[in-house]
């Protein structure tokens, strides 16, 4: 790969990575750290969303250090967490959500956390999301997004919803294979 995504990201692409997200993931920090430099009150700016409760898990083990060195609140929302814990929790303010789309959705139906200062926005693994059926909980939480970068990552990257859903949204998207 001869240019990173946050430099594909920092030119102002949306990028779709072709692989497994442990090829990715060493990234994430940096990326993280550009979309959200500081601690700020209120709104979140990047939010991942993730296939599965232990994805969730791999990818908040991996921000651990740079949510400390910056201060950043990180919140979890998985499938068996408490929800009105993680609704509090992100109503209390946080910079980075990283959640399984059906809890995140049903999280930002309950006006738990507002979508508007949005900077960063990942879907990992989409064409799995795509056949377990979230199609439809992606495209209402991109529907609210403001203008924002995106990472959408995918083993199959040729998924006819997952086309349908970038093509509506995240056009032109810069495809990285790894």
């Amino acid at each position: 790969m001869s240019l990173s995504l946050l430099s594909l990201l920092k030119a102002g692409n949306h990028v779709m990575v072709k692989g497994q997200p442990g090829d990715y993931l060493t990234e994430l920090p940096e990326i993280l750290a550009f979309f959200v430099p500081k601690a700020e009150e209120g709104s979140p700016r990047a939010l991942i969303l993730c296939n599965s409760d232990d994805q969730v898990r791999i990818v908040d083990d991996c921000l651990k250090e740079l949510a400390k060195n910056l201060d950043l609140t990180v919140d979890v929302v998985t499938e068996k967490g408490n929800k009105l814990k993680q609704r509090n929790d992100l109503f209390d303010g946080t910079e980075v959500i990283i959640g399984t789309v059906k809890r995140t959705t049903e999280l930002y139906f309950q006006n738990g956390f507002n979508t508007g200062k949005i900077k960063f926005f990942a879907v990992l693994d989409a064409d799995q999301l795509m056949r377990l059926g979230m199609k439809g909980n992606l495209t209402r939480l991109a529907e609210s997004l403001p203008k924002c970068r995106v990472l959408i990552s995918a083993l199959n990257t040729d998924e006819e919803r997952l086309l349908d859903f970038q093509t509506q949204f995240f056009t032109p998207i810069s495809e990285v294979k790894l």
